[in-house]
């Protein structure tokens, strides 16, 4: 009796792992999926890389009214290059020096800003970005400048690439420790891509290698250097490059 209860439960555990078995073949994407999912990279102010950047059409209202600014545009840009998400954001607001122009983020003629930023973004191309061999998703920003003075849109200024930029920076303060990665004795070199507005100042920093655990400190300090500006024919230039920073973990004390 006992060698039959032995053969049965012998027998049920087969067939667990023949059906089993038979459920991965059906669905052998089942152990696959995260390493199927999409790539998205993040590609900072992307005005500089676009194949086709329309401009925005100037809301006559606003303009007439003296409202104008910055309108920063987050988009997300598929495989193809097209634009498949805008979502635009009002700032340093420029009004006319008549009190009763202050306006709200949620005002008719700042929404018509965002919405004429918005509509002119969606319809922005760039080429597809490939990572080893695979088109990839892009997320990043597309900026225009509404000048209320002279009624028309522009976009930022020229952006070059500068490289390795720790040698230009006027002030690069150091990165703190973090407590939690010292604990871990985490250490090595740290690289954040940066950009430069043309006043000199960083816009834009984020960590594209080194130890998870030191990239935040890494961008903090990156977002505090300051560069002076860089011109090209007397007119500011935006500049992208990167930033090292090297942890070194202390050294253990012998007990």
């Amino acid at each position: 009796m006992f060698r039959i209860s032995i053969i049965a439960g012998i027998a049920l555990v087969f067939a667990f792992v023949l059906c089993t078995s038979g459920v991965l073949a059906q669905d052998p994407g089942r152990e696959l999926v995260p390493n199927q999912a999409p790539k998205i990279i993040n590609g900072g102010v992307l005005n500089g890389k676009a194949k086709d950047l329309p401009m925005p059409e100037y809301p006559e209202d606003a303009r007439s009214k003296g409202i104008g600014g910055k309108v920063i545009v987050a988009v997300t840009i598929d495989e193809s290059g097209n634009v498949i998400m805008a979502n635009a954001d009002v700032q340093d607001l420029k009004l006319s020096t008549n009190p009763e122009n202050e306006r709200r983020d949620e005002d008719p003629l700042t929404v018509g800003l965002r919405t004429a930023a918005e509509n002119a973004a969606r319809m922005a191309t760039f080429s597809p970005t490939v990572l080893s061999g695979v088109p990839v998703k892009v997320t990043g920003s597309i900026v225009y400048s509404f000048d209320p003075e002279s009624g028309k849109v522009g976009s930022p200024p020229r952006q070059v690439s500068g490289g390795v930029l720790n040698g230009r920076a006027e002030s690069m303060p150091a990165p703190g420790y973090p407590p939690a990665a010292k604990a871990v004795r985490a250490e090595g070199t740290v690289t954040v891509q940066i950009q430069i507005g043309p006043e000199g100042n960083v816009i834009y920093a984020a960590a594209v290698s080194g130890h998870p655990l030191l990239r935040a400190a890494s961008e903090a300090a990156a977002r505090e250097a300051k560069f002076a500006p860089t011109l090209l024919d007397g007119k500011p230039l935006t500049v992208t490059g990167v930033l090292t920073y090297n942890f070194v973990a202390p050294k253990k004390i012998d007990q």
